[in-house]
């Protein structure tokens, strides 16, 4: 028996190093291709039982090949984006179908290209399987990644348009999606952050306005420009407001606290072309309701363009005295007789002898003072003794006694209605009367309620903005619930298209209590306080022990399409509002400062951008992969994960470079590059073959020699059995 024993042990080495060539042959042949595994052949004996002490019956030898899965091949730079390496533990996540999948591998081989779908596939026919990533909505379900300080979500619009949140431990076709680079168009990012430094002028008087211009882009990539106009109140006290771009419904100036206090608001409107006849826009300004009609004729009642209102009074025939006093707009203007006049509410009417000088002589004094207030407009005129102006008329003391009036914020004058007669006028002629009538309504309905008037500068409260077919109107009410809210969306041409392009309704925020730029009590503190060496020492009353972040908050409505900057999230339509930094407390560094000599601005800078183009990819060690775009624009767009297992050399290998799970292995385990025990990600890179040729060809000599050898112990004992078989001969 030992010697069909010995034949056969050397048929077991036989086939055990055939094996060995086998594997040899596989890793020789692959020593190119890219993330392969070398497999070593190790051999294990096979031992037939010994039944006798006297006698030994050979068993032979086993071969065991072992492919080495978890041994890090080298990195080897490429020059292609979508090529990726992983240095450590972990597998990428791939599938034969990009979508729909039935089953999933697990590869090495990064050599990723883009198919005719614009779906990663590497060279043995599989496809990347990821998550993709979206701006995080605010909602609690969605698995977040945060990079470079901005927070992204897992997750991805289904068929019905709705957003799936990934549970980014789940290995199936629901939970993991290919990444596809065709459908990456163009992108842009609205401004979010805006720094200004300049130096305001220690010297210029009170009152005195510098203007700065900074650019900045919606969420649809369109640039505007946000003009702030910085006024001196007092030593070392600045305000400042600044226009709503055209295109916009509403913008606010908030503080730095918690509360986000509203400071400065206003409105805006842009026409188009001209309102048809009886078209109408409403307008609530401080609990008001007015109503502003476009008219081919001259209305006979209302408030008209041509200043006629039905707010009089007429001086009798009995001249007044000295102390008489008559109420226009909420403000009481005193007769001097004999004068002079001391202040700009004291009429001088020395010499006068009849009541037509006495009319003419209140009303320019009124009138003056209107207008040094409120802006150009037709505040008070005189038509013989007869005193007439847009704003209310109150009773009259002594020989200035009132005769009919009517009271425009009383709803008298055809319920508060401004009519413009549109005839004959172009377009911004009818937008000159149109700012001055929003102006008149405004300001009435401000001296109604308080007997106050803006500050100087700006002095009034709407304006059409100068070189463009708009109008701004500031907001003057802290009173909560007294937001201006307009309707334009009756505003149509005699084509029947939209004249304005804020064709809707939309409000302007009231001022925050104890914030508001017109200082209602006049105790409010000023917009920017500045320490005696001009670094700033107050933000809205508020220093660093009080307020700790010094950045304020622009917040703005659009009414072109983009998402309202209005500090809320996509999830609600929305986006965070501008976060204004003008500098630290204290600090004299990229600030706002207060110093001798003229204006000067230091710095402008916001992170916003234009519309851009898919430019090319990165791909980051997290495996975060991020789009670039021609506008200098990065946003992630997808992430890479990485499959762990206990035992990856128990993974079987399947055709195409790729393991498959086993009993052996283990189950996967899903994770971020980099966390837990999954390696990290290397972008244009891969990973070579571990196969080490001088390694192979010397293990082949070896096995060649074993080979030879065992052939040698079957012809040895073939002629042993020849010697046998021929004693019987």
């Amino acid at each position: 028996m030992s010697l069909y024993g010995a034949l056969f042990a050397g048929v077991s080495g036989l086939s055990a190093q055939s094996t060995a060539m086998g594997a040899i042959a596989d890793n020789v042949t692959n020593i190119n291709t890219i993330g392969y595994k070398g497999t070593k052949t190790n051999f294990a004996t096979f031992v037939t039982r010994q039944v006798s002490s006297t006698s030994y019956s050979a068993g032979g030898v086993q071969s065991r090949p072992r492919t080495g899965v978890d041994i890090q091949g080298l990195l080897q730079s490429s020059t292609s984006s979508t090529d990726v390496g992983i240095s450590g533990a972990g597998f990428f996540v791939v599938s034969k179908q990009a979508l729909n999948s039935t089953g999933f591998g697990y590869s090495r081989a990064g050599s990723f290209k883009i198919d005719k779908d614009g779906y990663l596939q590497n060279v043995g026919g599989y496809y990347l399987q990821g998550w993709p990533l979206e701006n995080w909505d605010g909602s609690l379900s969605a698995a977040t990644v945060v990079k470079d300080g901005n927070t992204y979500m897992k997750s991805y619009k289904n068929n019905l348009g709705e957003t799936y949140y990934m549970n980014d431990n789940a290995i199936d076709n629901v939970n993991l999606q290919p990444m596809n680079l065709s459908s990456i168009g163009g992108t842009a990012r609205a401004t979010s952050i805006l720094s200004i430094a300049a130096n305001l002028p220690s010297g210029a008087l009170v009152g005195a306005t510098e203007k700065t211009n900074a650019p900045i882009f919606d969420s649809l990539g369109n640039s505007h420009n946000l003009n702030f106009s910085w006024i001196k109140r007092g030593q070392n006290q600045w305000d400042y407001e600044a226009m709503p771009p055209a295109g916009t419904t509403y913008l606010t100036l908030d503080d730095q606290t918690d509360a986000k206090r509203v400071y400065f608001a206003a409105g805006r409107i842009d026409f188009s072309n001209i309102p048809a006849d009886g078209k109408t826009m409403t307008m609530a300004l401080g609990g008001n309701n007015y109503t502003f009609r476009f008219s081919t004729a001259d209305p006979t009642s209302g408030y008209r363009d041509d200043g006629v209102t039905a707010n009089t009074t007429t001086v009798g025939g009995t001249l007044p005295v000295n102390g008489d006093t008559l109420q226009i707009g909420g403000i009481t203007f005193t007769v001097r007789n004999p004068g002079p006049a001391s202040n700009a509410t004291e009429v001088d009417v020395s010499g006068l002898s009849n009541s037509t000088a006495v009319a003419n002589q209140i009303a320019q004094t009124a009138q003056s003072y209107f207008s040094t207030r409120l802006g150009p407009g037709n505040w008070v005129t005189s038509v013989g003794a007869q005193i007439q102006s847009s704003l209310a008329i109150g009773a009259g003391t002594g020989n200035l006694v009132t005769g009919a009036y009517n009271d425009i914020t009383g709803g008298t004058v055809a319920n508060n209605e401004f009519v413009i007669n549109t005839t004959g006028k172009s377009l911004s002629q009818i937008l000159d009367i149109l700012g001055k009538m929003i102006n008149t309504a405004s300001s009435a309905s401000l001296n109604d309620a308080s007997g106050r008037f803006p500050p100087s500068p700006p002095a009034n409260l709407a304006i059409r903005v100068a070189g463009e077919n708009g109008i701004m109107f500031r907001q003057f009410s802290a009173i909560p619930g007294q937001e201006i809210s307009v309707d334009a969306s009756a505003l149509e041409d005699i084509n029947s298209q939209k004249s304005v392009l804020q064709s809707t309704v939309f409000t302007v925020p009231a001022l925050g209590p104890s914030m508001s730029w017109i200082k209602p009590t006049g105790g409010e503190p000023p917009a920017v306080k500045f320490n005696g060496d001009g670094t700033i020492n107050e933000l809205h009353g508020s220093d660093e022990t009080t307020a700790v972040d010094p950045r304020l908050r622009v917040r703005v409505g659009w009414a072109n399409g983009a998402l309202n900057m209005d500090g809320s999230t996509p999830l609600t339509g929305g986006s965070p509002g501008i976060a204004l930094f003008l500098g630290n407390y204290n600090s004299p560094n990229e600030a706002m400062q207060q110093k001798a000599g003229a204006y000067q601005l230091n710095k402008v800078a916001q992170n916003g951008n234009k519309f851009g183009n898919f430019a090319g990819l990165t791909i980051g060690e997290d495996g975060v992969v991020t789009a670039r775009f021609d506008n200098g624009v990065t946003i992630p767009i997808f992430m890479i994960p990485l499959a762990t297992f206990v035992n990856p050399n128990g993974m079987n290998s399947q055709t195409g470079n790729v393991f498959q799970e086993t009993s052996q292995s283990g189950l996967p385990t899903l994770r971020e590059a980099g966390s837990g025990t999954a390696g990290i990600v290397s972008g244009a890179s891969l990973e070579a073959s571990t196969v080490d040729l001088g390694e192979e060809f010397t293990t082949m000599i070896t096995t060649q020699r074993a080979y030879s050898a065992a052939s040698k112990i079957i012809t040895t004992t073939d002629q042993m059995l020849d010697e046998l078989v021929n004693i019987k001969r």
